[in-house]
């Protein structure tokens, strides 16, 4: 290489202004979130707690970034080639460990936003969610694990020297392709109930919508994986520092996935802040108090629907975090409004 030739550098242009705006987009979504909490007059959650959890878990990504895009160059290296790429190697490391308990976070919160929907109603589906936030939990902190002492020692991943415990390539892809399983996975958990619901065709569409905003992320996730595959691909036919330039893309999709996540969790509560609150938030509502009250009139038979009619609140009965509940005649065609959240 000539004294000219600048070597390029794993922390690019790209890669520095998606670790500065979207860390700061989905904080905005967040603040959002609360403010819709706010507005229904409705108090915090666990799943609200948690996506501040799952917010501040990203900013490692964020810190690693600049920390070692101070060190070793931003687009170039303007250090030895040879040490900009050992430190290239701990940056991919740093952030693949500290992207698992993000991923994992993400994914506990939304798992609690159904369990407020919809455990109300259904012991099942209240067992259900802690099966599956268990089996997130355990997803993340294996992968955590496996990826932080997959050499041994640790510092093989970027200095070469020592062995490897396993193939990394399929730990990445492993670390991928369950990441995307368990996004719909977690997706899928409200639709067996929204299938059940008693309301037309268009509603219940409507309303899968509504949960399936959260697909965002699977589409980072499966985009990531893609760029994966592509990078390690020119990995294996490249050397030295064009190695690591060839994952830059792959390592700006692992900024993006984390975050664009939590933004995909908050988007279904933002009801509130339009139409006066009566937008997705009071169908989410909705569908719990439809939910409900089918699950109440199984377990409970004639009885139950006569002592639940006959004890409604009135108007002047509800306090800030209720709202009153309008039964119909036939909830085939009119939702009932809603519960207390």
């Amino acid at each position: 290489m000539s004294a000219t030739m600048k070597a390029p550098s794993l922390v690019t242009t790209s890669v520095v202004v998606v670790s500065t705006i979207f860390p700061v987009l989905s904080l905005i979504t967040i603040l959002f979130r609360y403010k819709a909490r706010r507005v229904a007059r409705l108090p915090l959650q666990s799943d609200d707690w948690w996506i501040v959890v799952s917010w501040l878990l990203t900013l490692p990504l964020t810190i690693n970034v600049w920390t070692f895009g101070s060190i070793i160059g931003v687009d170039y290296f303007k250090i030895d080639p040879i040490e900009g790429t050992q430190k290239s190697l701990m940056c991919i490391l740093i952030s693949s460990v500290v992207l698992q308990p993000a991923l994992a976070s993400v994914k506990i919160s939304v798992l609690l936003f159904y369990k407020r929907i919809f455990a109300k109603g259904s012991h099942t589906f209240e067992v259900a969610a802690w099966i599956g936030i268990a089996v997130v939990a355990c997803w993340g902190i294996i992968f955590f694990f496996l990826i932080l002492l997959c050499g041994d020692p640790i510092s093989t991943a970027w200095t070469g020297v020592g062995k490897f415990r396993y193939d990394a390539v399929r730990l990445g892809y492993a670390q991928s392709g369950t990441s995307i399983a368990l996004d719909l996975v977690v997706l899928a958990y409200p639709l067996p109930v929204i299938l059940g619901l008693h309301m037309n065709g268009t509603r219940k569409l409507a309303v899968m919508f509504i949960f399936w905003l959260g697909a965002f992320c699977a589409v980072a996730a499966i985009t990531r994986l893609i760029l994966l595959r592509q990078s390690l691909d020119l990995v294996v036919q490249s050397k030295g520092f064009e190695a690591v330039y060839n994952q830059a893309k792959q390592f700006c999709f692992m900024l993006l996935e984390p975050n664009c996540s939590i933004m995909a969790a908050c988007l279904p509560c933002y009801g509130p802040l339009f139409a006066h609150g009566r937008g997705m938030e009071s169908m989410l509502r909705s569908v719990r108090s439809v939910f409900s009250l089918r699950s109440r009139s199984s377990n409970q038979g004639s009885a139950t629907s006569r002592n639940w009619s006959s004890g409604l609140p009135k108007s002047s009965d509800v306090d800030g975090s209720e709202s009153q509940v309008e039964l119909t005649k036939n909830p085939e065609s009119t939702l009932t409004r809603v519960s207390k959240t």
